[in-house]
């Protein structure tokens, strides 16, 4: 695979040997060099192109998708509110059941957002994130 470096959803595509892997990566960091260059309003369009001829940009990561469930799309997304009171629940091919818990506001409500492969495994992710983050509203 070839990834942004994100932790949760940088995969930019995924190959059959690490050759073609290395290739796309290698064509990526050409085509950012391409900026190097170039400004706008006095700051470089690829200030970090040096980094990324590191190998501190694009990277490769060697994964057997089928090995791992968790990383592959089909979750299900179970939204709470400040009681830890399930608001919504829904099943998303968009979504990996490992992503990561998300908080936001909806008026002056706060709702978390949990994934998991089944809909208890989501609820469970849902107010552990929402206790952890009226954890950190109280202190």
């Amino acid at each position: 695979m070839t990834t942004d470096g994100r932790p949760h959803d940088g995969v930019l595509a995924v190959f059959t040997n690490r050759e073609r892997a290395e290739r796309y990566r290698n064509l990526l960091i050409e085509r950012y060099a391409l900026g190097k260059n170039l400004s706008l309003h006095g700051k470089s369009l690829a200030h970090d192109v040096e980094a990324w001829r590191l190998g501190l940009g694009p990277g490769l990561e060697d994964r057997e998708l089928d090995e791992n469930p968790d990383f592959l799309r089909g979750a299900w997304i179970v939204k709470v509110d400040e009681t830890c009171r399930m608001i919504a629940c829904e099943f998303s091919t968009q979504a990996r059941p490992s992503q990561p818990s998300a908080t936001y506001r909806t008026g002056i409500h706060r709702v978390c957002q949990g994934h998991g492969a089944t809909p208890h495994a989501a609820l469970d992710a849902a107010r552990k994130s929402m206790l952890a983050h009226l954890g950190r509203a109280r202190t």
